[in-house]
């Protein structure tokens, strides 16, 4: 029940509005705490019957290196750093209040509250990366996505087309956008890009055995069109439905993240010898047709978002600029993980202080690469962008090595892209519910990228 309960937890951290609530987010962290000791405990004394990750070694370097940010973060909390790494704000503090304390974070409590996080995400990946090496569990646990993506989006066109004012028991922000259950579109655009790779995973697994058919006669089209109608209607659906909430999202980095993320996909498709299907190739040329059929005939209102990108770009590039001084003024220690907000304040000027749309702008830098290593420095902040782009390769591999379930480190890799270019321009990985996605999918595809018949044995284990 570990690994279904885990799902449970995932699907639903979108529900209370993107889990970006202190009691939500801290409710998630602690049940996915609850099952990394359920399932430590069960490893303990059931070494036999609980699945471990056999290939440990090849992903030591990522585990040493994530535990040393979190160190890192924590050091920034306490008074354990050199008096000189300390922010100069405290020694202030300290002068006038005759007190005696100080930290690199600005914010000592909301880096612990993002250590926390950061912990709990690596937790989600902990255990699917476990539970994941079984194909039929990895397969589950992919077709919930895709169902929790579909549901989520149905919620999202429910609000958007019947003119609902809320979200949930909350005022819509975007009152002429789709955002579901989360607050801001772009965040959902994000999630919905990541289900929609799920469902595009399960056709993709489903036009490699109808790809069997003899599409060039008509008896084999027939029986193609009857078996993708009786054995992969609802993946078309989802993938359908989820594909039109993103487009109404009128996200523009969600929308543009998510065809790189598709074109990557397809080249991947396309480089691998087992892959390169012909029949499976013009199948997924016909699925990426239609889903432009579907942007030209909803898009309207997207497009006219990627008209007004002068205001919004000059607003966002001083910004930018902002935080990049800032870090060049620290670029070692930062200023505490989570603490952008308290920190930005000194850097902003006058000239973005006026301007109206700047305050959506002080809690996050809408580019998370900038951000953190603005919070972490950048030893840190390399060391945690390394944990990704590692998984991602390992993912890259197992797609070019692995004889069966290519699909998966597929998605890994596309999710990866789609993820890395939206942080380019908005905050999504700051909201935990898709963080929890992401983790939770990476996971899986980190665990198929390993043929299973190769697994070594691990203390205690049969042979």
């Amino acid at each position: 029940m570990i690994f279904y309960s885990l799902l449970a937890v995932v699907f639903l951290s979108p529900l209370p509005y993107g889990a970006n609530r202190p009691w939500s987010w801290s409710l998630c962290s602690l049940s996915v705490a609850l099952l990394a000791m359920a399932w430590a405990v069960q490893f303990f004394f059931r070494k036999r019957q609980t699945p471990f990750f056999q290939h440990l070694s090849s992903i030591g370097d990522v585990a040493v290196l994530f535990c040393v940010v979190l160190c890192w973060a924590w050091i920034q909390t306490t008074g354990l750093a050199a008096a000189e790494w300390l922010h100069p704000l405290w020694q202030t503090q300290n002068e006038l209040l005759d007190f005696s304390s100080g930290a690199i974070s600005l914010n000592p409590a909301d880096t612990m509250t993002s250590i926390m996080r950061l912990l709990s995400y690596a937790l989600v990946f902990w255990l699917a990366l476990c539970f994941g090496q079984d194909r039929h569990k990895a397969r589950s646990a992919f077709y919930g996505l895709m169902v929790a993506g579909f549901i989520y989006s149905v919620y999202g066109l429910i609000i958007q087309l019947g003119d609902f004012k809320v979200v949930l028991w909350h005022e819509r922000p975007y009152a002429d956008s789709v955002s579901s259950t989360f607050i801001n579109r772009n965040h959902f655009a994000t999630f919905a890009g990541l289900t929609l790779l799920c469902s595009l995973a399960l056709l993709s697994e489903r036009m490699e055995i109808l790809a069997e058919y003899n599409l060039s006669g008509n008896l084999g089209r027939q029986r193609f069109i009857e078996n993708l109608i009786t054995s992969a209607w609802f993946p078309l659906l989802a993938f359908f439905t989820i594909s039109s909430a993103l487009i109404l999202s009128h996200s523009r980095g969600g929308f543009l993240s998510f065809s790189l993320a598709l074109l990557v996909f397809l080249i991947l498709f396309y480089v691998n010898p087992r892959t390169r299907n012909k029949n499976t190739l013009v199948i997924l040329g016909s699925l990426t047709a239609l889903g432009a059929v579907i942007f030209f005939v909803s898009s309207d209102g997207l497009l006219d978002r990627f008209g007004r990108l002068d205001e919004e770009s000059r607003i966002r590039s001083t910004v930018y600029g902002l935080t990049w001084n800032a870090i060049a003024s620290n670029p070692w220690t930062g200023f505490g993980l989570g603490s952008y907000e308290e920190a930005f304040h000194l850097y902003q000027t006058m000239e973005i202080a006026g301007i109206e749309a700047v305050p959506l702008i002080h809690d996050y830098a809408h580019n998370t690469y900038l951000e953190t290593i603005f919070e972490l420095g950048f030893p840190a902040a390399l060391a945690l962008f390394y944990c990704f782009l590692k998984i991602m390769w390992l993912c890259f591999k197992g797609f070019l090595l692995r004889k069966r379930d290519m699909i998966y480190p597929a998605i890994g890799v596309a999710a990866t892209v789609l993820i890395g270019v939206h942080a380019l321009v908005d905050f999504s990985m700051q909201i935990p519910a898709v963080p929890y996605v992401y983790a939770l999918l990476m996971g899986l595809a980190c665990a198929q990228s390993f043929s299973s018949s190769a697994q070594p044995h691990i203390m205690g284990s049969k042979r």
